[in-house]
């Protein structure tokens, strides 16, 4: 269980906001890869001195008119979507991208097919069209250490389908 109080703020207001980075569109692997971003942030309620008696964080009620609600920054993550049957061979794609999916392609693809290798297809139940890989994984430092980053990526593969659909993952 995450305790809350030496977290710097309360751990249920966290949610991700996720986006379709098109950054990739005029490469060669632009049929091949899909970067995906996700902003993890904190909702906060502000309480405005000015517009009320209560002080700070002292608001009794949900619905104070005084308090004003704003998503804070305190993560991110980079999910990449490799598309194994179109554009390029998906080997060489992450190979170009980044060092680290360059990594997880040689263990996982065959350089000469861009498929997944004959080993890792019997290992896997589905083998579908395409492989969601999770790039990196960033939290602010008030907020490591509490096992919330494993949470956060495992809410994200879930909540997003687009992200999954037809993905091994």
């Amino acid at each position: 269980m995450i305790e809350s109080s030496s977290l710097p703020g309360d751990p249920t207001e966290l949610h991700l906001r996720i986006s379709f980075d098109d950054e990739l569109w005029d490469t060669p692997q632009a049929d091949t890869l899909e970067r995906w971003n996700v902003a993890i942030l904190h909702r906060r309620r502000t309480h405005d001195a000015a517009q009320g008696p209560a002080a700070g964080s002292a608001c009794n009620t949900a619905d104070c008119p005084s308090c004003t609600t704003e998503d804070v920054a305190v993560g991110e993550m980079t999910f990449y979507r490799v598309h194994l049957d179109r554009g390029r061979n998906a080997y060489w794609a992450m190979e170009e991208e980044s060092e680290e999916l360059y990594e997880t392609a040689q263990v996982l693809l065959d350089a000469d097919t861009g498929s997944f290798t004959s080993e890792i297809s019997e290992r896997l139940e589905y083998v579908g069209s395409a492989l969601l890989v999770m790039d990196r994984v960033t939290l602010w430092p008030q907020w490591r250490g509490h096992g919330l980053a494993p949470v956060l990526a495992i809410e994200a593969k879930r909540d997003e389908l687009h992200l999954m659909q037809h993905c091994t993952r």
